[in-house]
C-alpha cells in the first residue's frame, strides 16, 4: 500500500508583492526627492537620471516578484511520479509523467566549477530537470529525499512480495 506525497519546490520568496510595493514607493519618494531639490538649485539634469534610476528599480522588482511565483510540484502516486511546472494562482503549464519503478534521482556536477549542479529525474528514455530555484545545498537534500521516496518503489517492483527472512529480522537475530 502506498501512500500519495507531494513535493513543492519554489524559491526562497522573502519578497511579498505588498513589501515590494512599499519599498518602491519608498524609493521613488526619497529619490524624486532628492533629485527636486538638485533641480531647485539648477542642477535640472538630475531628474531623468533619477527616473531611469527607479525605471530600471521598478523593473527589477517586476521581475523578482513574477519569479517568486514559480513553482515545481511532484506528485509520488502509486506507481506514478508526476511533475508539474507553473505558477502560483496559474496552474500548471507543463506536465511530465514518469513510471515510479524506473525513475532514478541523479545530480550532475555544473559545466564549470561555478556552475550550479543540476538535479534530474530519469526514467528510461525521458529526463526532467527539477529545483531549478534552489541552491546546490538545497538540490542535494532534495536529491536525498526523493531518492528516498523512490527507493521503496523500486524495492517492490511487480512480483517482489516484500523483504527476505534475513531482511525482516532484527539486526541481532541475522
Amino acid at each position: 500500500m502506498s501512500r500519495d506525497t507531494q513535493l513543492m519546490i519554489g524559491p526562497n520568496a522573502s519578497l511579498t508583492v505588498r513589501q515590494a510595493w512599499l519599498f518602491f514607493g519608498l524609493m521613488a519618494a526619497t529619490g524624486f526627492g532628492i533629485a527636486g531639490l538638485m533641480a531647485a538649485r539648477g542642477l535640472w539634469p538630475v531628474l531623468p537620471f533619477a527616473g531611469l534610476e527607479l525605471g530600471a528599480l521598478g523593473a527589477a522588482l517586476i521581475v523578482s516578484v513574477r519569479r517568486n511565483a514559480y513553482r515545481e510540484v511532484v506528485w509520488f502516486s502509486g506507481d506514478n511520479v508526476r511533475i508539474e511546472f507553473g505558477r502560483l494562482g496559474r496552474g500548471a503549464s507543463t506536465v511530465v509523467t514518469l513510471s515510479r519503478h524506473w525513475t532514478r534521482a541523479e545530480l550532475e556536477s555544473g559545466a564549470t566549477r561555478h556552475a550550479p549542479m543540476r538535479l534530474w529525474l530519469r526514467s528510461g528514455g525521458q529526463q526532467v530537470e527539477i529545483g531549478r530555484c534552489l541552491t546546490d545545498e538545497e538540490r542535494e537534500r532534495l536529491q536525498r529525499r526523493l531518492q528516498e521516496l523512490l527507493t521503496p518503489a523500486w524495492r517492490s517492483r511487480p512480483g517482489m512480495h516484500g523483504p527476505s527472512s534475513a531482511q525482516g529480522l532484527p539486526l541481532g537475530e541475522r
